[in-house]
């Protein structure tokens, strides 16, 4: 099988499309087997970063002209008094559900690529209440602003349900109306 054939040719238009280099592209859909066009972008953005062959972000200077800043904040339910272990499993849960929400979207994969390249920035607030999460993700929301609210299953310290993050991901300046004046959790 020559090397064309080794990778679905509409999997790699949609990369393509998305901005992603072909020949980068075509490694990320070999290497997923070809599995879907998530598979291949989180190849692309994350596994291409720890030396898989696929150099994405290799160049720092490619965003040199790239004002924008993005980050991901993650706002604690702290009325819930949870342990640090519990916290940061919570905060895990929040990137990993709103990084799921991100690269199924295809509009938002130049704004992670440029976030990954940049450092991935990542801030933890301290939020009052589940109400507070409430009313943020609402803002965030009526902002286009992706969000995901994790709730707990509750096998260990909290109720059921409890409301515990609210992952946010976006422009600085846009996050930063919504939740900038809420303090670091520390």
């Amino acid at each position: 099988m020559d090397s064309d054939n080794q990778f679905n040719k509409g999997l790699l238009d949609a990369l393509l499309e998305m901005g992603f280099d072909e020949e980068m592209s075509k490694q990320a859909l070999i290497s997923t087997g070809n599995q879907s066009i998530e598979s291949a972008t989180t190849f692309l953005l994350n596994d291409g970063l720890t030396g898989s062959g696929v150099e994405v972000g290799s160049d720092e200077d490619q965003w040199e002209d790239v004002e924008e800043n993005y980050k991901m904040v993650f706002v604690v339910n702290t009325c819930l008094k949870m342990s640090i272990g519990k916290t940061a499993a919570q905060v895990g849960h929040g990137a990993i559900g709103i990084y799921r929400i991100l690269v199924s979207d295809p509009q938002h994969q130049v704004s992670l690529a440029v976030w990954t390249d940049v450092g991935e920035t990542k801030i933890v607030l301290k939020g009052e209440s589940a109400e507070q999460l409430l009313e943020l993700q609402e803002k965030a929301k009526s902002s286009g602003i992706p969000s995901c609210l994790i709730r707990d299953a509750g096998h260990t310290e909290i109720a059921p349900n409890s409301i515990t993050v609210l992952a946010l991901f976006g422009l600085e300046e846009n996050i930063n109306k919504i939740t900038g004046s809420l303090q670091l959790l520390k």
